[in-house]
């Protein structure tokens, strides 16, 4: 929400303003970069953590670049620059000028989000995990997400447009010579499916408790109802999981059934 009253209000008060950049985490709403590409302002994703995204923040700034927003889907906000760090008393600020802004058009902090949905489209989440106490499970449900550098082209009936492995050596569909720009780990590895349908599906094991993480995003065309968004991503998320982590023969435990 505070993205688009800060770039509304950026306009007048330079005649050259600033280049803007954002930032977030790669398992975050991907909405964010759809605004860069439709506003202009440039989106740099990190890796989840906000020692990732603060440093890359003050790196933006050193390049000159007027750095408005830095998030985390966890709930964590670095707003306008002023601590490039979670911070929520920056955050409250930022939220009670942009609602001063919004009810005085007569509207409401939930109708002006809707205003943004029904431009850049509804993006709409699944984020889980399943208990997992071996990791060595881990490391074979990423190995066989991996299938010996053969990645799959199709999950089930849906298409597969790009993949990005972060474990070690790295791959990338994406770029000219297969590697990610993000950095890789063998201790914390996180694999990314993109599908042509736009959802967005991502999975990593969690670096402090015996949890692996999954994180499951759809992006409705503008105008598309938030139900009918809702509807296509909970029927693909059942493919996804079902598909690439086979949970019952891995032994993994719904949050549920603990």
């Amino acid at each position: 929400l505070p993205i688009f009253i800060s770039l509304l209000e950026l306009k007048p008060l330079h005649s050259k303003p600033q280049p803007v950049a954002m930032c977030a985490s790669t398992v975050s709403s991907k909405m964010l970069s759809a605004m860069g590409q439709s506003e202009g302002f440039r989106f740099e994703e990190t890796l989840t953590g906000f020692k990732w995204i603060g440093s890359r923040a003050l790196s933006l700034q050193e390049q000159g670049y007027l750095v408005l927003l830095g998030y985390e889907e966890a709930i964590g906000f670095s707003c306008g620059g002023i601590i490039p760090d979670k911070d929520g008393i920056s955050a409250i600020g930022v939220i009670a000028k942009m609602a001063t802004c919004v009810y005085s058009r007569g509207e409401t902090l939930a109708s002006h989000l809707q205003h943004i949905h029904d431009k850049y489209g509804e993006f709409v989440c699944n984020n889980g995990y399943y208990r997992c106490n071996d990791p060595a499970i881990v490391e074979q449900i990423m190995e066989q997400m991996r299938n010996g550098g053969k990645y799959s082209e199709s999950v089930g009936s849906y298409d597969v447009e790009s993949i990005r492995d972060l474990g070690c050596p790295g791959y990338d569909s994406t770029t000219e010579d297969k590697k990610p720009m993000l950095p890789t780990s063998t201790s914390a590895p996180m694999i990314t499916f993109r599908f042509a349908n736009g959802c967005v599906a991502q999975f990593r094991a969690s670096g402090t408790e015996p949890k692996f993480k999954y994180y499951i995003e759809m992006r409705g065309k503008p105008g598309e109802k938030k139900a009918d968004v809702e509807k296509r991503l909970s029927e693909m998320s059942g493919v996804i999981l079902e598909e690439l982590l086979h949970p019952t023969a891995n032994g993994l435990i719904l949050p549920s059934n603990l």
